[in-house]
């Protein structure tokens, strides 16, 4: 049994205090998972499941916009504009099946409707079955409850899992606060109940857990479609042909329609701004129609927000928020750590990337899995 378990929103330098104890109980660790970009959690957790990048998986941000009407559409709940076939069969979960083989995903995103997962609990679906006003506390407990019901029943090759709490306190809060440490030390409780009932099973099993990106607190916040509003292409906005998308992060994608040397000159324009680390262009194909022309990336501390007037702030309450370029800011990266009968014992390497998880996956399942990834060889006992 091969399990993988997502603590969400956690900074490698946030858990660097708790990593001597975990490598002490035989967990080899990479001290460094370089994630995607933007670092969200859409995005990070579809380059996790397929070892893909987003250029190949589609999935960009938590949110994206229809590019027919520039309607922006949120991710959350798994809607089915990225969360389709494209998407399923570049997941390990589709690899696995082709070889017969079973899995069980909990709160995992992007993965509503896919039907090479045999036992699915979505988080939104159990937000729905609490029907009350829900509390992480209370997502993570279901979490932690169905994965160690999944573990007991021996009846799938592979289950996934992820906790959110930390990172939705961390929004709230600000990452170093006493309610999000609080958090993210119960979280390695709850670990520590997984690993003992795996353990329990006495069957052979290997454990993979890893947070998808950091945090960074914020001191200013940025509004480029205001800016649009009031520039030489405020037609081309007020005509929904251009416009900035983002979930309140470091960065927002920008959707356009006008041609290719307007859309660079509209990078241009804002890179020149104080606020602006750099505006990357974006190329390649991708499996979703809702491909942005490029990602306008913030400097440290500064939160985008895709508003426009009359619109008003949604994040300005926000301690703590991510998104931005994890080699420009070092605290979006996460870390990641393994047990088991495959890997090396207390073994520790510094760095790897959020792509090399699924073809790790493949290789302790012995099949195949074409994606961009390699498997970290350096933690397992094969290449010793």
């Amino acid at each position: 049994m091969n399990v993988l378990i997502s603590l969400d929103g956690i900074s490698y330098q946030s858990f660097e205090p708790y990593a001597q104890q975990w490598i002490e109980n035989g967990y080899s660790f990479c001290q460094k998972l370089i994630t995607t970009f933007p670092s969200v959690t859409f995005s990070a957790h579809a380059a996790a499941m397929t070892g893909s990048h987003p250029g190949k998986h589609g999935v960009f941000d938590n949110i994206v916009a229809r590019p027919e009407t520039m309607e922006r559409v949120a991710l959350y709940g798994d809607h089915e504009i990225l969360c389709n076939e494209a998407l399923h069969k570049q997941t390990i979960f589709h690899s696995l099946a082709r070889q017969a083989g079973t899995s069980c995903c909990i709160h995992w995103p992007m993965t509503s409707g896919n039907p090479y997962i045999h036992h699915l609990i979505t988080e939104s679906g159990s937000k729905k079955k609490l029907k009350s006003k829900v509390s992480v506390e209370e997502i993570d407990h279901v979490a932690l409850r169905e994965t160690m019901r999944a573990i007991k029943t021996e009846a799938y090759d592979f289950i996934s899992a992820r906790f959110v709490g930390y990172d939705a306190l961390s929004h709230q809060y600000g990452k170093d606060s006493p309610e999000a440490m609080r958090c993210l030390k119960e979280l390695l409780t709850y670990l520590d109940q997984i690993e003992q009932t795996l353990k329990k099973t006495q069957k052979p099993f290997n454990l993979i857990i890893f947070s998808d990106h950091g945090q960074s607190d914020i001191h200013s916040f940025f509004y480029p479609n205001e800016i649009l509003a009031k520039s030489q292409w405020k037609h081309h906005f007020r005509n929904k042909q251009i416009k900035f998308v983002g979930d309140g992060s470091g960065a927002l994608l920008f959707y356009s329609s006008l041609d290719y040397q307007q859309n660079k000159e509209i990078m241009a324009f804002f890179e020149q701004m104080p606020e602006v680390h750099h505006f990357y262009e974006l190329t390649g194909d991708t499996p979703s129609a809702c491909s942005p022309f490029g990602i306008l990336d913030l400097k440290h501390t500064v939160c985008g927000e895709d508003i426009a007037f009359p619109e008003q702030p949604k994040y300005q309450e926000m301690k703590s928020l991510h998104g931005y370029h994890p080699a420009n800011v070092d605290e979006m990266n996460g870390f990641l750590l393994c047990l088991g009968d495959a890997f090396t014992k207390s073994k520790v390497i510094e760095e790897t990337n959020i792509e090399n998880i699924a073809p790790t996956l493949a290789q302790l399942f012995r099949i195949a899995h074409p994606c961009d990834g390699q498997p970290i060889k350096d933690i397992f006992k094969e290449y010793e």
